[in-house]
C-alpha cells in the first residue's frame, strides 16, 4: 500500500483511505514523531475533513506500518516548544491537543491506535485516546517492542492533552498512578494486563490486521461505506 502525503512538517502526516475508512501515518526524519503545534493543527483539520467525508473507521499509527515496517508511535510534545510556553501561550497549545484527543473519542466513528516503540508523554495521551488500542509486539530478536510511559512530571510538566482524565477512565486510579506518579514504562504484555491496550499484534501482521479492522463489512459493523 502506498499512502499519500497529506501534510509535510517537522512531523508529517501520510494518509491511505478507502470506502468509509482512513489510515493516518505519523512520519518524521528521526522517527520519533513529536507533537508540534503545527502538527496538532494539521491533525485537527484532517479529522474534521474525514468526519465531513463520512469516514466511519480511522486508524492512527507510525507511517511505516502502512507500507512495511513501522517504528516509534510518538515521543510526545516537543519539549523545546513546551519549555518556551508562558501561561498565556500554554492554554491554546493545550487546547489544540485536547481537540485532537476529542476527535479520537468522537462516538460517530471507530478509532484504532496502533502503538509501537516509544509512546511517551503526549504520545502516551494520543495512543490511549484511541477507542481501540493495539500494541505491536517485539520482533523475533526481542527488539522494537512497546515502551509506553508518561514521565512528564519528572520535567515539572502537567499534561494538558487530557491524559489525566483519560488514564483513570481506562486504568483506574491505581493504573494511572503507575504511569503518572511512579513513572513505570510498560511493554506490550504489561500494557495488555493493565488494560491500556486490547491486544498485542505481531510486527509481520500489522498491515493485514489493520486493513481487516478497517474493512469489517457493512453487516457486522452496522454502517454503509460513505467515503469515495
Amino acid at each position: 500500500m502506498r499512502p499519500a502525503a497529506w501534510y509535510e512538517g517537522r512531523t508529517s502526516l501520510d494518509l491511505a483511505s478507502g470506502d468509509g475508512w482512513a489510515w493516518i501515518g505519523l512520519r518524521s526524519g528521526d522517527g520519533l514523531n513529536r507533537l508540534h503545534s503545527d502538527l496538532l493543527v494539521a491533525l485537527d483539520r484532517l479529522f474534521i475533513a474525514l468526519r465531513w467525508a463520512g469516514t466511519r473507521r480511522v486508524a492512527l499509527s507510525p507511517s511505516g506500518w502502512l507500507s512495511g515496517q513501522g517504528r516509534h508511535f510518538c515521543a510526545g510534545a516537543d519539549l523545546h516548544e513546551v519549555g518556551a510556553l508562558d501561561p498565556v501561550a500554554a492554554e491554546p497549545f493545550a487546547r489544540r491537543g485536547q481537540r485532537v484527543m476529542g476527535h479520537l473519542l468522537w462516538p460517530g466513528w471507530h478509532t484504532l491506535t496502533v502503538i509501537s516503540g516509544v509512546a511517551m508523554g503526549g504520545g502516551c495521551d494520543l495512543a490511549l485516546h484511541g477507542q481501540e488500542r493495539w500494541a505491536v509486539a517485539a520482533g523475533a530478536e526481542g527488539k522494537g517492542g512497546l515502551r509506553l510511559a508518561h514521565p512528564a512530571a519528572k520535567h515539572g510538566i502537567l499534561t494538558g492533552f487530557g491524559g489525566t482524565v483519560r488514564l483513570p477512565e481506562l486504568l483506574g486510579s491505581e493504573g494511572a498512578d503507575r504511569l503518572f506518579r511512579h513513572f513505570e514504562t510498560w511493554d506490550g504484555p504489561t500494557a495488555l494486563e493493565a488494560g491500556a491496550v486490547h491486544r498485542c499484534v505481531a510486527p509481520d501482521s500489522v498491515q493485514e490486521e489493520v486493513l481487516a479492522w478497517l474493512n469489517p463489512g457493512p453487516v457486522s459493523d452496522g454502517w454503509r461505506p460513505g467515503w469515495g
